[in-house]
């Protein structure tokens, strides 16, 4: 990584503003790589606020170990924190953390349902069909919303008695998402 350091150090003398930045910005991100298990220490014993920061850090950088610091965050007994974790999961875009991602669809608060959805939503996966039409079923609105969303953009014909009976049933705001799905679903 000193090659890299060096790199972007230098380009951080650079004329052009937007050189300085990203050169700046990429310098950030190489410090926070370098500082990683300080920073998964920080989300284990840190404040609320100072945990949903560093979560957020995270979520700029990619690989096993961030997602595996990442990953602890859904265990988190404060909801905000495991919600924060679960869009930071999601924001990596790896398909190794689908399966902490469907687990946290089960979290007994809407909030990190909600935010597991629309991590989940995407990958544009249909193996996430069944998980989205079990959501499907929820008490919260919001949720419901949600899956019937991710679940239109899947587009698979599956989908669609469930777009029927929300159509006729849903709430406006789920009529709207059911009869657009009904509309672009695969024939």
């Amino acid at each position: 990584m000193s090659k890299r350091r060096e790199i972007l150090l230098g380009a951080l003398k650079d004329a052009d503003s937007q050189v300085k930045k990203a050169a700046a910005d990429a310098l950030e991100k190489l410090q926070a790589r370098e500082r990683i298990d300080a920073l998964a220490q920080k989300i284990a014993t840190g404040e609320m606020l100072e945990k949903i920061k560093v979560i957020y850090a995270l979520s700029d950088l990619r690989g096993p170990r961030v997602a595996e610091v990442l990953a602890k965050t859904l265990k988190d007994p404060v909801e905000d924190i495991r919600a924060a974790g679960v869009r930071a999961l999601g924001n990596l875009g790896d398909p190794a953390t689908l399966p902490q991602l469907v687990e946290s669809l089960k979290d007994t608060s809407p909030i990190v349902a909600r935010a597991a959805i629309e991590a989940l939503s995407t990958f544009k996966d249909p193996r996430l069909l069944g998980p989205f039409m079990q959501m499907l079923k929820h008490q919260d609105p919001g949720v419901v919303e949600r899956a019937l969303e991710a679940v239109a953009n899947i587009g698979d014909k599956r989908a669609e008695e469930a777009f029927v009976y929300f159509a006729a049933k849903g709430n406006p705001r789920m009529k709207a998402i059911a009869l657009k799905g009904l509309g672009t679903m695969d024939s």
